[in-house]
């Protein structure tokens, strides 16, 4: 009878549900946000002044040291880098292991190691963790530094340097740092070949003397072990470290620009604008409005979804990609508009001054517009899901660690961050909007060419527009004066600097061989050319061909590790065709090509040719040679600019040969170095095959 009353009362239940109307339009309610696992880290102090946090996490079988340097050190001034150099050669070799000794043992543990100027780390399993802690403490203890690592290092910074000379987001991320930061400030510092070659041995060991110091660090252990293991690990392995006074430099606070500036670097012919908004902000870690600024950024443009993106990109096509970025900073936080990768975001030339207007209004739509509660959904749960997949690093553990001690945070401050998150409004959202951004507060720093800068004017609150040079200090704006010369003129004066037309014509085919570098390889360069037009260049790389390129007037076969393609027209037949010869210019009149006198621009004429797709042609005023010439291509990534530089000129057989040939494109620069020519080797058309 008991089990008849049971079913009749559960189908008195079920037929009560289905009775009722569920509106499915309405989103079901969120459960109340959580408080989050996170262990407290266990806190204790050597006698030496080291801090030692310990936080249990035995998930896996792995133990994690961080070192963590807490210092105001002095600015580098005359030797900015010299933070950078010494966190290059710190750790690669110590007073009792060479560089290969030291990376063989840790690479018999399979541990992960780093030392740099803020400290260092070593991770790895924990049946390893005293061979670990053993080469950590030598590290840290007893470096060793070297003047050919500081070579290397500096090798490494001059060619980062070179990187950033030629790629426009490099220079747009170098220009927003010194100009919001100012360069009396850590972040503002503009490293140059001079200052990088100031820095000495001496200079770092200086540095490792004055800064390292036990009472100046925090060492935080997270992972496969307890508080008694931490505490003999700290004593054995750092208890010996000699306490010192560490001194603290005081830096004047970056403050944002009262007004709106402009700001522009010229790069000529760019068929792309490297746009930016940049200012400090008073947005330091533990800010009580922290999570509402975290939502308005994510909004504006904190990714795919956000409104920059979707206004510039997909509603414009202005752009490939632009993001926005709030970061907060122990003593001055930073606005930032970026492509999301490096420096501002890159728009067609064409669109500089609309890409701005655009910018600028989803900044002011955020402060004057309520967002919805779709954005405001949207956004909580894509920041809390970061937020929980960050939790599976050790290193972010640490960080939260160090973070509750340096910052004076609530001990629960981590544990309680989804309940803060959750609990955030539309009009927290909106107050911390109007607080932090602050377009009429900004620099706006664009990359691109002059052309522009008329256009920019609007941007800036004095209706000006300042220009810097790659070490952004002010130069007067970039002139074009006009050329009174004639485009035959110009061709005149490139082939008898080459050798003269008699000279040229006397070439029936010649050879060249060398060297290409490109990102860090080396690879085997050669050309030929035979007349009237037949040319065939191969770059290879230990014997495989990277690129084949055979032209015999009719065909264009292009064949290596992007595949296999043939053309007979189209654009890389035609840019192809109209560089055959010795001598390609000699053939422009000929061939029909429309040219333009563009003007004279730092010692050089400007020489715009038509020949179906348009090329910028530099010739060296004094010696009338070809010295650049600037293209662009279309890619996924949208059109980039190709720029080729041709320098030392030497001759053979009587005709000029640039024995150095640089070639950029988004970014990236490979350099050709000839060490060889051949003329009238008596080549055959078998040759070309």
């Amino acid at each position: 009878m008991k089990k008849i009353f049971n079913i009749v009362v559960l189908l008195l239940c079920v037929a009560t549900l289905s009775a009722q109307t569920v509106d499915r339009s309405i989103r079901p309610a969120a459960a109340p946000a959580k408080e989050i696992d996170i262990k407290d880290a266990k806190i204790f102090t050597l006698a030496n002044g080291l801090k030692v946090f310990v936080v249990e996490d035995n998930r896996a079988p792995i133990v994690y040291y961080s070192l963590q340097l807490d210092i105001k050190p002095a600015l580098g001034g005359n030797k900015a880098g010299l933070q950078e150099s010494f966190g290059g050669v710190i750790g690669t070799a110590t007073k009792t292991k060479t560089k290969e000794q030291l990376n063989k043992e840790i690479d018999l543990i399979a541990a992960r190691m780093n030392l740099n100027d803020r400290g260092g780390y070593g991770s790895s399993l924990k049946k390893y963790e005293s061979k670990m802690l053993e080469l950590l403490a030598d590290m840290i203890l007893n470096p060793v530094f070297t003047q050919e690592e500081l070579d290397l290092n500096k090798t490494q910074q001059k060619s980062g340097l070179q990187y950033i000379n030629d790629d426009p987001a490099s220079i747009s991320s170098r220009m927003a740092s010194a100009l919001a930061y100012g360069k009396d400030f850590p972040s503002g510092e503009v490293e140059t070949i001079e200052t990088i070659d100031n820095v000495t041995v001496s200079d770092l060991e200086l540095f490792y003397s004055t800064y390292f110091a036990p009472n100046a660090m925090r060492l935080v252990i997270v992972g496969n072990i307890t508080e008694a293991e931490a505490k003999a690990n700290a004593e054995k392995y750092f208890g010996m470290w000699e306490k010192k006074n560490v001194p603290e430099t005081s830096y004047t606070i970056p403050q944002a620009p009262a007004q709106s500036k402009v700001a522009m670097f010229n790069k000529d012919g760019a068929v792309q604008s490297v746009v930016s908004l940049v200012y400090p902000v008073d947005f330091k870690p533990g800010a009580p409005d922290i999570e509402a600024a975290r939502i308005a950024n994510y909004v504006l443009g904190g990714g795919m979804a956000g409104r920059l993106f979707m206004n510039l990109r997909e509603t414009n096509s202005y752009t490939y990609g632009v993001y926005s970025f709030l970061r907060e900073g122990e003593q001055v936080g930073l606005f930032e508009i970026s492509s999301g990768r490096n420096g501002g975001a890159s728009v067609k030339a064409n669109t500089t001054d609309s890409s701005l207007m655009q910018i600028i209004y989803e900044m002011n739509r955020m402060i004057n517009t309520p967002i919805t509660e779709d954005d405001l959904k949207g956004a909580k749960a894509y920041i809390a899901g970061s937020f929980g997949r960050s939790l599976q690093e050790s290193s972010t553990i640490a960080r939260f660690a160090v973070n509750i001690d340096k910052y004076n945070l609530p001990k629960d401050y981590y544990k309680n961050y989804l309940k803060r998150l959750e609990a955030v409004t539309i009009s927290d959202v909106q107050a911390a909007a109007k607080k932090y951004f602050k377009p009429e507060n900004a620099w706006v720093v664009v990359v691109g060419d002059k052309s522009h800068a008329e256009t920019l004017k609007q941007f800036d609150s004095n209706n000006t527009v300042q220009f810097y040079d790659i070490n952004v200090n002010p130069i007067a704006a970039p002139e074009t004066k006009t050329a009174e010369i004639t485009t035959e003129q110009i061709i005149d004066n490139y082939v008898k600097a080459l050798g003269g037309v008699a000279a040229i014509e006397a070439i029936n085919d010649y050879k060249m061989t060398g060297s290409v570098s490109a990102m860090g390889q080396q690879l085997v360069f050669s050309q030929m050319f035979k007349k009237p037009e037949m040319s065939l260049t191969t770059i290879t790389m230990n014997g495989m061909v990277v690129q084949k390129v055979i032209f015999n007037g009719k065909t264009l076969n292009m064949s290596g590790m992007a595949g296999n393609q043939e053309f007979t027209k189209g654009k890389e037949f035609d840019a192809i065709k109209a560089e055959a010869g010795i001598c390609p210019p000699m053939n422009f009149v000929k061939n029909g090509y429309t040219m333009t006198v563009k003007g004279i621009e730092n010692d050089a004429y400007i020489l715009d040719v038509d020949s179906g797709s348009l090329k910028t042609y530099w010739f060296d005023t004094k010696t009338g040679l070809l010295i650049k010439t600037s293209t662009t291509a279309d890619t996924p990534q949208g059109t980039i600019q190709q720029i080729m530089e041709f320098s030392d000129y030497r001759p053979v057989n009587g005709i000029l040969f640039p024995y150095t040939i640089k070639q950029k494109a988004a970014g990236m620069e490979m350099v050709t170095t000839i060490s060889d020519v051949k003329v009238n080797a008596g080549l055959t058309n078998e040759d070309f095959k």
